[in-house]
């Protein structure tokens, strides 16, 4: 579990691990590999997803935190960096203008599947 940003990205990456894995009934990334058996492949775990609603913490004062929120966002942006889903959404806005070219054989294979 590789940290970011001294002990408070190590205290983070610990709390994300938790509530990741063993407060979920689930592995953690050391146990995942210890599965893996260092064969590399892709981590054995269940998912864990946070949602939280603006709304609910700040109540009336949400638009203007939120817009705060932006601000930084653009200055991430402005540096050069992304904000991470960025590509994944610049992608998906490319492939309804474009299209997904997929391999012929896929094509046949997936046509193969649909009712007739």
């Amino acid at each position: 579990m590789l940290t970011f940003g001294g002990h408070k990205g190590s205290a983070l990456s610990a709390m994300i691990e938790l509530m990741a894995g063993p407060l979920i009934g689930d592995m953690t990334s050391a146990e995942s590999m210890a599965f893996d058996e260092e064969v590399g492949a892709a981590p054995c775990h269940g998912e864990l997803i946070l949602a939280f609603d603006p709304k609910v913490f700040l109540g009336a004062d949400a638009a203007q935190h939120v817009s705060r929120a932006e601000k930084m966002f653009e200055s991430i942006i402005g540096q050069g960096a992304r904000l991470p889903s960025q590509r994944r959404y610049e992608a998906r806005e490319r492939s309804k203008v474009n299209g997904v070219r997929i391999p012929n054989a896929l094509y046949d294979d997936l046509q193969a599947l649909l009712p007739r």
